[in-house]
């Protein structure tokens, strides 16, 4: 091989090896991001978001309301399709009655991930079984913004919907 070529094509070579080695970096650190992501909000759910809805469920209780909470993990299936992170608090006011169906539509509050953005909405429905169960997006916060104060005022305005229907 003519020295000319060998060193051309040796150029071009590590030039192709820099830009795969920039790839290959980048898609490790949208995955680590991801991750920490994730776990951030994990650790806010378990540290911040589900002992306000737990200490919001008893004094329910003690008023003869009844509420539930679910979490949901983050998951990505092949083809694209993902699911992602939560945590709601349902509430069950006293007189309320599922509907046939049992898939009544309660008040509810969600914490709910947007892993493209790393954001995390906060979505609300007041509605009461047998009413249009629209459910409203109160905003997107990033996991610094989410604290206690701020999930106690968003379940203080779900309850405030449901009494004031």
């Amino acid at each position: 091989m003519p020295t000319d070529l060998s060193l051309e094509l040796g150029k071009l070579l590590d030039q192709y090896d820099e830009k795969r080695r920039a790839v290959e970096e980048r898609r490790r650190q949208v995955k680590t991001d991801e991750e920490s992501f994730q776990q951030g909000f994990s650790d806010l759910r378990t540290r911040v978001v589900r002992p306000v809805f737990e200490a919001t469920g008893v004094i329910l209780k003690q008023r003869g309301h009844d509420f539930s909470i679910s979490e949901d993990e983050y998951s990505s299936e092949p083809g694209g399709k993902t699911t992602e992170a939560a945590i709601s608090i349902r509430v069950m006011p006293t007189g309320m009655e599922k509907s046939p169906q049992g898939d009544a539509e309660f008040p509810t509050l969600t914490f709910v991930t947007r892993h493209y953005n790393k954001a995390v909405c906060i979505r609300s429905s007041n509605a009461v079984p047998q009413s249009d169960g629209r459910t409203s997006p109160r905003g997107d916060y990033q996991l610094a913004q989410i604290d206690r104060d701020l999930v106690q005022a968003e379940l203080l305005k779900l309850i405030a919907g449901m009494v004031n229907r």
